[in-house]
């Protein structure tokens, strides 16, 4: 009974990602993780890691002054900061003391393009 009740939630996903949030240009934490997810076929498990990794990677651009809490408008149009994926990988290890490889964060910061391509904050 166990095993049968194991493989007939095999095919319910994980979580969902809301296909109306296309091109809304609305960064979202949660739907992040999500689509994630989904891409890389993880487990339900995978899910706090692969946010941890998210909550890494905007504690770097918040360090490194990419983002700030309060944005001004007329200083957003350009940016001299520009942001090395290799430096972010390091300081969510070393930093934030994400518990993933080196390798997993890279592949999650790879596809999270993917995502912010869905939203349509960056084109390819």
């Amino acid at each position: 009974m166990t095993l049968l009740s194991f493989f007939g939630c095999k095919n319910e996903p994980i979580c969902t990602v809301n296909e109306n949030n296309a091109g809304k240009q609305i960064y979202d934490l949660d739907e992040a993780t999500c689509f994630i997810a989904l891409k890389l076929n993880k487990k339900k498990s995978d899910l706090n890691l692969i946010r941890s990794a998210l909550i890494a990677e905007e504690n770097y651009m918040n360090k490194i002054g990419l983002i700030s809490e309060n944005p001004n408008p007329e200083s957003e149009s350009e940016s001299n900061v520009e942001m090395d994926i290799n430096e972010m990988v390091d300081y969510a290890l070393n930093e934030e003391k994400v518990d993933l490889t080196k390798d997993e964060l890279t592949e999650i910061y790879d596809t999270e393009i993917e995502y912010l391509m869905f939203i349509g904050v960056v084109e390819e």
